[in-house]
């Protein structure tokens, strides 16, 4: 959708997100997200969309004014958040190129506290920009992202926030698997190999999965399944999905051998874990239903 701004160049898209109620108590809520090319004449003073705001830039520069941190101007490569329910105010000091998310949860609060330093370089802006990408491109093919999408994103990106030693502000050096593991879980939904993964660190076979051990505490093979129940744990709990897409979606050949390996590491089954999760949130609406009553003043007789 194009939005005409003051500043805002015509090449500008914004689009809007519709969510599911259902998924609002555990799910990062996306409002809007926008890929924006600005003028120096653009300013935002303050912004009033009741909501948190991220904030890339990827070429020129911005500023922001909080607060809590005054004026801070942002260079290509910076990540900012603010709290938009502080009116805070932002724009651009020459031509600029960004990205932006209006979004919202029921534990941003407490997360946004924990955030100590609330613009930070990220490492790796190619990664960046595939966060950023993968939320919009659905959109530009007549679609939108799913719930489960937008939430692991907007938690990746958040992620960058807590990337750094909280003493000096320098950013952790990275393990020497990393990326290796980065690449596991982006690619549950198909066959990974051992040999594969050996080619990407650049070691034979042998070396590369007792070195793995070594440092992430398991085989590449235990890894990978790990990952796949993980994921699956998570999907059965957050989502709707059906079992036998849950099982394409962890990469499980079929049905049997995603039930089989699911009990081998959790005690249980798939179907027994989405019931328990789904017992939980119930007994929870009926206590908070409870609560509610309680508190609620008993009536007086005229």
């Amino acid at each position: 959708m194009k939005l005409q701004e003051k500043g805002v160049r015509q090449e500008s898209d914004i689009y809007i997100f519709n969510s599911s109620l259902v998924k609002k108590s555990y799910f990062y809520q996306m409002l809007c997200i926008g890929h924006y090319y600005c003028m120096h004449n653009y300013t935002v003073s303050p912004n009033t969309l009741d909501s948190y705001l991220l904030l890339y830039v990827v070429s020129g520069s911005m500023y922001t004014v909080t607060k809590d941190s005054g004026r801070q101007v942002l260079a290509p490569g910076q990540l900012a958040i603010l709290n938009c329910y502080e009116r805070p105010s932002y724009g651009c000091t020459g031509e600029v190129e960004f990205f932006w998310i209006h979004f919202d949860s029921h534990n941003i609060d407490q997360l946004y506290q924990e955030i100590r330093h609330r613009s930070v370089t990220v490492a790796d802006r190619n990664a960046v920009l595939r966060y950023f990408s993968k939320l919009i491109d659905p959109f530009t093919a007549n679609g939108q992202p799913s719930e489960a999408t937008v939430n692991k994103y907007i938690t990746n990106i958040l992620t960058e926030f807590f990337d750094y030693d909280s003493e000096d502000q320098e950013r952790l050096p990275e393990r020497k698997f990393d990326h290796i593991c980065n690449y596991v879980n982006n690619n549950l939904d198909r066959k990974i190999s051992n040999g594969e993964l050996a080619h990407m660190a650049n070691m034979s076979p042998y070396h590369f999965i007792r070195s793995f051990k070594n440092e992430v505490g398991f085989t590449p093979h235990e890894f990978i399944l790990r990952s796949r129940v993980n994921t699956a744990i998570f999907l059965l709990r957050a989502t709707s999905l059906s079992l036998s897409e849950i099982t394409y979606k962890c990469g499980f050949a079929n049905e049997a051998a995603f039930s089989n390996c699911f009990k081998s590491l959790t005690g249980t089954t798939p179907l027994k874990c989405r019931q328990e999760a789904s017992g939980r949130i119930e007994s929870r609406k009926k206590l908070a239903s409870v609560e509610l009553i309680s508190r609620q003043d008993p009536l007086k007789e005229e």
